[in-house]
């Protein structure tokens, strides 16, 4: 309710505000439209007046020439009384005295005079033709006015078609006297009118032909006619007391004001209308400053007002806010025994808006748990709060647990005076803390979970490697023992051949080992990379099965094998962790199982519906010794084995299925394992790939052997004695030339000082002093010679990280391979690089 009283508060106070704001606006844009008014009523009677006041002084002054025509014709009619019988050349030479004597009183400066006398055209032009004076306007114009002064419209004359106007008078019966005026004369008659800036005159016969014009276009009478032409036009259409608008050639709005003399003759002015609201617009211009300037003021203190309002809002959203957590609020008076409350919500009774303090009190207490009834009405009685108060402390209070709805929860209450106050005032309040402890027990619990599952993982991390330290020391000894006794009974060939075979088998167990630790390492990293192969999955897993078959063989178990794979089919997919996967499925299957036991290994390519990619289910199924139902729940954490009792020791990292398991899910795959003890496993992989094309349509490569390439100088940088030694040995047995260099400066110095070509092959360990195998191969490319550039360097490495793989190939090198070296691979790497 609060809310919605500020709100409307403030809604009305805008409100006004605006309503203001717009009366004022309406007020002034009123006052602007009547001043514009005026002012363009003034313009149209000054117009008219300057319109009228031409048509005046041009009455006036024709006045003048009407004077001096009527003297000339009552002459001419006394000398016709006197002399009736004057012959023409008498009336030329009298018409000529006139029209010198007129020319030395008019104001027009160019005329010509001629008469109609018993019929006869006399004197003017009449000598150029022969014309009937019955056809002649002036003359018939002259007759019908009687004794008036006659105007003519403009008209053209004579063989040059000059603008001719003419005035005429009647004199005697039939005789009339005329003058004969050029308009463009006429000038002397208005050249003391006085214009208006940029504004336009003309003065036109009653068929508004123009006979002047004062303007400052450079054109000629004729191109302004259709102007004033587009004038007459709107004249006529309008009323003569209203305004008249035209626009100009130029595209100009202009006031039309005009008047009619008694000539006939109409007077045009107009006035551009810019001009007449010149003053106007300057008013508007300021106007809209001073509005503008108003509104920046009124905008400044909107912006300020917002400022101070969104103040309040954040004060009053906070105390809302604030109010939130509160179940009751009450502002008491200790010292009169008097409360007002501020809120009170779900506290299981209506206190009232205000009443007696103690009253209150009683009324809480009956809520809150009965062993702290008592001293909940001690810490808040009016007796401890002034002995409090005396003891200058402002604040103070507890938790209790207080009857809300059905059950107890834990209410904070609280009693707090402060300087805002009156000095007999304090404020009374309480909120829930039930869920705040709630929160806190659940932090406390998942503390505990939390300490609890980094134990296990210290625990199970420490179990890992006790087992790897078993795990890693039986190889490690059985390589040593068998080493000793190899060197005991070095005339036996074959016991030393058999002690080779164990040493070979045991460091095989070793880097099983180190091999699985790495791969759970770099699928912890998210550093598995899944590489696209097309290849022959009849082929694979053949081979794969193979291995594993030879191997239950020499342990007396049976291996059978069935591939219902079209073998000419090719797949796409990652072979590498394709076989990662067989490799520990059929390991682990071959390990536990006994011998005389059977194993299985069955593939097959499942009908799919054609719109999904192919899916290829691999079974392996052991009558092994099985597993437990709760080693199999946790079959896929890292690091466990299953140590009940009676299954068989075998060497392990506890990280095969954890791989596997990794593996599957990132070939979008499933696996299933079941399991019974003493009777064996059976586990189910689904695989999807792409079937690439078909394997016929392959040449079958064949594989290089070391032997292939007698003859070739191989450059080998390796600092370790041991796997110098090996690598040497396996490369020259088979007709090789090796040349040893026991870190990486020596590799580029025997480079260098070898001829150009003669080394095939450079194999580079990563890892040597002086020079490391990236400078070396970067200082071996550097080298002024043809073959520094196009020798083959491969790395050799125990590390196949993406970064130690990139930082090779950025050096230089030609590719890489993986430690221990391996005869099939170093062969297959040859034949990729070397012609033979």
């Amino acid at each position: 309710m609060m809310d919605l009283k500020i709100f409307q508060k403030k809604f009305k106070v805008s409100l006004f505000s605006m309503m203001v704001f717009a009366f004022f606006l309406l007020v002034a844009m009123i006052s602007l439209y009547v001043v514009r008014d005026k002012i363009l009523e003034n313009s149209h009677i000054m117009g008219r007046e300057l319109a009228a006041h031409f048509a005046v002084k041009e009455t006036a002054r024709l006045k003048g020439q009407e004077m001096l025509l009527r003297s000339a014709a009552q002459s001419m009619a006394k000398m016709q009384q006197m002399k009736p019988d004057m012959s023409d050349a008498e009336l030329e030479s009298a018409l000529l005295h006139f029209t010198e004597y007129m020319q030395r009183n008019a104001e027009v400066a160019r005329f010509d005079m001629c008469a109609v006398i018993n019929g006869r055209l006399v004197g003017g032009r009449s000598s150029e033709q022969k014309v009937d004076v019955h056809s002649l306007r002036w003359y018939q114009a002259a007759l019908q006015n009687n004794n008036e002064v006659a105007y003519t419209n403009l008209y053209q004359y004579g063989k040059s078609n000059e603008r001719v106007l003419t005035m005429a008078v009647r004199f005697g019966a039939d005789d009339v006297l005329a003058m004969n005026v050029y308009p463009e004369r006429l000038n002397v008659l208005l050249v003391d009118n006085q214009l208006p800036q940029h504004s336009y005159y003309y003065l036109c016969d009653p068929n508004g032909n123009i006979m002047f014009t004062i303007n400052d276009r450079d054109m000629t009478i004729e191109a302004q006619q259709p102007y004033v032409d587009k004038l007459f036009e709107e004249i006529r259409r309008g009323d003569s007391d209203k305004v008249q608008y035209i626009t100009d050639y130029e595209g100009e709005k202009r006031c039309v004001y005009y008047t009619v003399s008694n000539t006939g003759w109409i007077s045009i002015v107009t006035i551009p209308y810019a001009d007449l609201l010149g003053d106007y617009k300057s008013l508007m211009y300021w106007f809209a400053l001073t509005l503008a300037i108003f509104l920046l003021l009124v905008g400044g203190l909107a912006l300020r007002e917002r400022s101070l309002n969104k103040q309040v809002e954040e004060f009053v959203e906070v105390t809302r806010v604030m109010s939130r957590s509160f179940l009751a609020v009450f502002r008491v008076n200790y010292v009169t025994n008097r409360y007002y409350m501020v809120k009170a919500e779900n506290i299981g009774f209506d206190p009232g808006a205000e009443g007696d303090y103690d009253e209150l009190l009683q009324q809480l207490v009956g809520y809150v748990e009965p062993e702290a009834a008592e001293e909940f009405a001690e810490t808040f009685s009016r007796t401890n709060i002034k002995e409090l108060v005396e003891r200058n402390i402002n604040d103070f209070g507890g938790e209790f647990r207080q009857r809300l709805g059905k059950g107890y929860k834990w209410v904070n209450v609280r009693l707090m005076r402060d300087e805002l106050l009156k000095p007999d005032e304090a404020i009374f309040f309480y909120r829930e803390v039930d869920e705040e402890k709630q929160k806190e027990l659940e932090h406390m619990q998942v503390t505990e979970h939390a300490l609890r599952v980094a134990r296990e993982n210290v625990k199970s991390r420490n179990m890992f490697f006790s087992a790897m330290s078993h795990d890693m020391r039986a190889p490690l000894n059985g390589i040593i023992g068998m080493a000793e006794l190899a060197e005991l009974h070095k005339d036996d060939c074959g016991m030393v051949r058999d002690y080779i075979k164990k040493i070979r088998s045991s460091g095989e167990q070793l880097l099983t080992l180190i091999n699985d630790i790495l791969d759970m390492a770099r699928l912890d990293n998210a550093k598995v990379e899944h590489v696209q192969e097309t290849f022959s999955l009849a082929k694979v897993a053949g081979d794969i099965g193979d291995v594993f078959a030879a191997q239950a063989e020499l342990e007396q178990k049976y291996f059978e094998q069935q591939l219902l794979l079209d073998e000419n089919e090719l797949v796409s997919g990652d072979l590498q962790g394709l076989q990662q996967i067989l490799n520990n499925i059929l390991s682990n299957a071959v390990k536990y199982t006994q011998a005389q036991g059977r194993i299985s290994f069955l593939v097959r390519k499942e009908l799919g519906d054609g719109r999904r990619r192919p899916q290829y289910t691999f079974i392996v199924k052991d009558t092994g010794c099985g597993m437990s139902e709760k080693f199999l729940e946790k079959i896929f954490n890292p690091f466990e084995r299953d140590s009940r009792f009676g299954v068989p020791k075998v060497v392990g990292t506890g990280l095969g299925m954890t791989i596997v398991k990794s593996l599957v899910e990132r070939l979008e795959g499933t696996i299933h394992i079941t399991s019974r003890v003493d009777e064996g496993t059976c586990v189910i992989i689904s695989l999807p790939f792409n079937v690439a094309k078909n394997a016929g349509e392959q040449k079958t490569a064949v594989q290089p052997k070391l032997k292939d390439f007698a003859g070739y100088r191989v450059l080998v940088a390796e600092d370790n004695d041991i796997n110098m030694e090996i690598i040497s040995e396996l490369l020259t047995m088979n007709g090789l030339e090796v040349l040893p260099a026991a870190d990486g400066r020596a590799a580029v110095e025997l480079f260098k000082q070898s001829e150009p070509g003669s080394i095939s092959m450079v194999l580079m360990d990563m890892q040597m002093p002086e020079l490391n195998g990236c400078e070396a191969a970067q200082a071996i490319r550097r080298l002024e010679r043809a073959d520094a550039q196009s020798v083959p360097i491969l790395a050799l490495t125990g590390n196949d990280e993406p970064d130690a793989v990139e930082a090779a190939m950025a050096a230089g090198m030609n590719d890489y391979m993986i430690k221990p070296l391996k005869m099939k691979l170093l062969a297959q790497k040859m034949g990729e690089y070397l012609s033979h």
